[in-house]
C-alpha cells in the first residue's frame, strides 16, 4: 500500500472509502473504450459523476453505489466514473496484473486516478448541458449514447435499480464480463478452426447463438463466422447440383451425403438433407444408386473369388464366379469375369 497524503488519510478516516477493485463496482479505465465494450457485450453503460468532499456525493458513493444491490446491477453494465480528484486526495493502492504492477485509485478502486479524471472530460463533452453536469449523477445510457435515465442527487435504491432494469429491457440478453472474455477466446479458436477446415467445431460453437436475441457485437461476430462457413456449404451444394444436372447421380448424391455429415447441426445440413431426400425419389437417380450398389456388391464378390483362387480354393471361387455370372452380368465386375471366360 502506498502512503497517501495527510489530507487523504484524514478524509479516509471520516469517509471510509471502500477500495473495491474486486468487491465493488468494476469501472472501465477508458470512457471511449467503455462504449466499444458495451457495444461488444450488448449492454448499457452506467455513468457516474461524483464530486469529492460534498455530503450528497459522498452519501451516493458510500451508501448507494457500494450497496450490494447496486453493485450486483452493475455486473450487467459497463461502468464509468468521472471525478476530478487525484491520488493525493484519494490515495492509491499498488496491484499486480498480468505480471505488472500498477496503481489504482484508493477511493474508486479498479482504475487509476488519471483514468477517472480523463473520463470526466469525456462525460462533459458528450452529456453536459450548458457546460454543466450536476452531481452526484448516475446515468444509464445505450452504446449509441441514447440516454435511458438520469438520476441526480439522492434517490431511494429502487429508483436506481429501476433505471438499470429499464436500460436492460432496451438491450436484453447482453453478455456479462466473463461471458465476453470467454466468447472472445472462442471466436479466436473458431477462426483457427475455419483455417484448418474444421467446420463441425465452428458449427457446434456458433449455431447456439442463433437463438440468443441480442445486440452484442461479439455474438454478431460469432454468427458472421457461421455465415462464412455456411457460404462455403452453399457453394458445395451448388457443385453437387451441377453433378446431378450432368446426370452424374452417384457422385452428386455422394457429395450431398458428405455435406450432410460435414455440416451436421447447421442450416446447411437441413437443406442438404431435404434436397437429398427429394432426389432419392427421382426414378433416374434411384436407378443409378441401385446400379452403383449392385456394382459394389459384384466387385466385392469378384475380389473374394479371386482371393480363393490365390489360396488354392478353386471350388469356393467357382461358386462365387457362378453367382456373379447369374446375378451381376450387367455390372463392370460381371463383364470383366465374362471377358476372362473368353
Amino acid at each position: 500500500m502506498s502512503r497517501p497524503s495527510a489530507l487523504a488519510v484524514a478524509l479516509a478516516s471520516v469517509l471510509s472509502f471502500p477500495a473495491a477493485a474486486t468487491e465493488g463496482i468494476h469501472f472501465h479505465e477508458s470512457y471511449d473504450k467503455a462504449f466499444e465494450e458495451a457495444n461488444a457485450r450488448g449492454v448499457p453503460i452506467m455513468i457516474a459523476v461524483i464530486q469529492d468532499d460534498e455530503e450528497a456525493n459522498d452519501d451516493i458513493w458510500l451508501n448507494t453505489m457500494n450497496a450490494p444491490d447496486f453493485v450486483k446491477a452493475t455486473r450487467r453494465t459497463v461502468n464509468v466514473v468521472g471525478n476530478r480528484g487525484d491520488s493525493d486526495l484519494h490515495g492509491f493502492e499498488e496491484v499486480e496484473e498480468d505480471g505488472k504492477r500498477r496503481r489504482i485509485c484508493g477511493k474508486f478502486g479498479s482504475i487509476a486516478c488519471n483514468s477517472h479524471k480523463k473520463n470526466e472530460v469525456g462525460i462533459f463533452r458528450d452529456f453536459a448541458r450548458d457546460g454543466v453536469v450536476k452531481t452526484p449523477m448516475v446515468m444509464l445510457v445505450l452504446p449509441d449514447q441514447t440516454i435511458v435515465r438520469v438520476l441526480v442527487d439522492r434517490h431511494p435504491m429502487d429508483a436506481f435499480l429501476d433505471a438499470f432494469e429499464e436500460a436492460e429491457r432496451k438491450l436484453p440478453n447482453g453478455l456479462d464480463e466473463e461471458e465476453a472474455i470467454g466468447l472472445r477466446q472462442e471466436i479466436a479458436h473458431a477462426r483457427a478452426w475455419i483455417d484448418a477446415g474444421d467446420v463441425k467445431s465452428v458449427i457446434r460453437f456458433a449455431e447456439p447463438f442463433r437463438e440468443r436475441k441480442t445486440e452484442a457485437g461479439l455474438v454478431k461476430q460469432a454468427l458472421a463466422l457461421l455465415d462464412e462457413v455456411e457460404a462455403v456449404g452453399k457453394s458445395e451444394m451448388k457443385d453437387a447440383e451441377s453433378l446431378i444436372a450432368a446426370k452424374d447421380f452417384v457422385e452428386g448424391m455422394s457429395r450431398f451425403d458428405e455435406i450432410v455429415d460435414r455440416y451436421r447441426g447447421s442450416v446447411i445440413e437441413k437443406v442438404a438433407k431435404e434436397r437429398r431426400a427429394k432426389l432419392s425419389r427421382n426414378r433416374a437417380v434411384k436407378a443409378a444408386l441401385n446400379q452403383a450398389k449392385k456394382e459394389g456388391a459384384a466387385r466385392k464378390l469378384l475380389e473374394q473369388a479371386d482371393g480363393y483362387v490365390a489360396d488354392g480354393k478353386a471350388d469356393r471361387a467357382e461358386k462365387l464366379y457362378d453367382r456373379i455370372r447369374d446375378r451381376f452380368a450387367d455390372t463392370e465386375a460381371g463383364r470383366e469375369l465374362l471377358a476372362r471366360d473368353g
